[in-house]
């Protein structure tokens, strides 16, 4: 082959990957919910809503892309077409999130107090 072919098919190929290359790279700033943290998580209508539903653990179809955040710590989540918020805690997104305290919410009921962890309920009034 001649070199000029050489480079005449190098340059096909440069140009074929950069016109394929944009249409199949996810967008990098998005945030996804890529797991689930608990066995089951709550779906709930609105922040501090009424509960429209759970998902278990093993019945997780995702990823769920992240919508929004509320300022009561809640993540708004695309699941299926419908939307829907669930507690940070509860899932596993593919970037770190920032949510606001959860000064309400109960993860374990039946375990004693053993201690403090610093920082933890800073935001919450006493």
């Amino acid at each position: 082959m001649k070199a000029r072919n050489l480079v005449l098919l190098g340059s096909a190929g440069v140009i074929t990957l950069l016109a394929v290359g944009p249409g199949t790279v996810p967008a990098q700033d998005t945030v996804q919910v890529v797991s689930l943290r608990t066995e089951r998580v709550l779906l709930y209508d609105k922040p501090n809503g009424m509960k429209t539903g759970e998902v278990a653990r093993d019945q997780f179809k995702g990823p769920w892309l992240v919508i929004t955040t509320s300022p009561e710590g809640f993540l708004q989540v695309d699941v299926g077409g419908k939307t829907y918020w669930v507690r940070p805690y509860a899932v596993e997104t593919n970037r770190p999130v920032r949510a606001s305290a959860d000064c309400g919410g109960v993860v374990a009921a039946r375990e004693p107090k053993a201690g403090a962890t610093r920082g933890v309920g800073e935001e919450c009034k006493k």
